[in-house]
């Protein structure tokens, strides 16, 4: 076996070469593609179809769109949501492509069950490469019986313009879980 120079091992060597590698990918990967307009199955008390839209307004400010409804047995429900994120200039140490965001908004249910409700939270966002995207969301509403979520994500762009996207939500208290799958456009 031979004798690798002083101070040079086998490991400083391979974090290295992952070092460059990851360098590399990060400055060519784009930055998040804020404008799109998705559609899907939502699963989420019971299952039924999600519309949404996402429209990046200036450098700071998206505006975001999403109404979905489900059905369970003679029960549906709609509910609709209007919000904004603001694009902080938080970066993070350990990763500083990372888009960090504050979100907030207004959401209303409506058809069998009705109430209107705020939220508001924290995200956090990330190109990987060019085709792979992914997020987390942590935030509080107040519609129905007040409850915190923590979403996450992932979309993977098959095409500049086309995306199938994927999220799973985790709600505390009396409020369901929600899966979607969905394919979203980009313009």
């Amino acid at each position: 076996m031979k004798k690798m120079t002083p101070g040079l091992t086998r490991a400083s060597l391979t974090r290295v070469c992952c070092a460059l590698t990851l360098s590399l990918a990060a400055a060519n990967v784009a930055a998040v593609n804020w404008d799109h307009v998705g559609v899907g199955y939502v699963d989420h008390f019971g299952s039924g179809a999600y519309l949404n839209l996402s429209h990046q307004l200036e450098p700071r400010w998206v505006i975001r769109a999403d109404l979905e409804r489900v059905s369970k047995r003679s029960v549906d429900v709609s509910e609709f949501s209007l919000g904004a994120n603001y694009l902080t200039e938080f970066k993070l140490d350990f990763a500083p492509s990372i888009q960090t965001y504050i979100r907030g908004g207004l959401q209303h249910a409506f058809e069998d069950a009705s109430d209107t409700g705020i939220y508001a939270g924290v995200g956090i966002t990330d190109k990987l490469t060019p085709e792979v995207e992914w997020f987390s969301e942590l935030s509080y509403h107040t519609i129905g019986r007040d409850y915190t979520s923590l979403a996450g994500g992932i979309a993977f762009y098959f095409s500049p313009e086309w995306a199938a996207r994927t999220s799973v939500a985790l709600n505390s208290g009396h409020r369901s879980n929600e899966f979607r799958l969905g394919v979203s456009y980009q313009f």
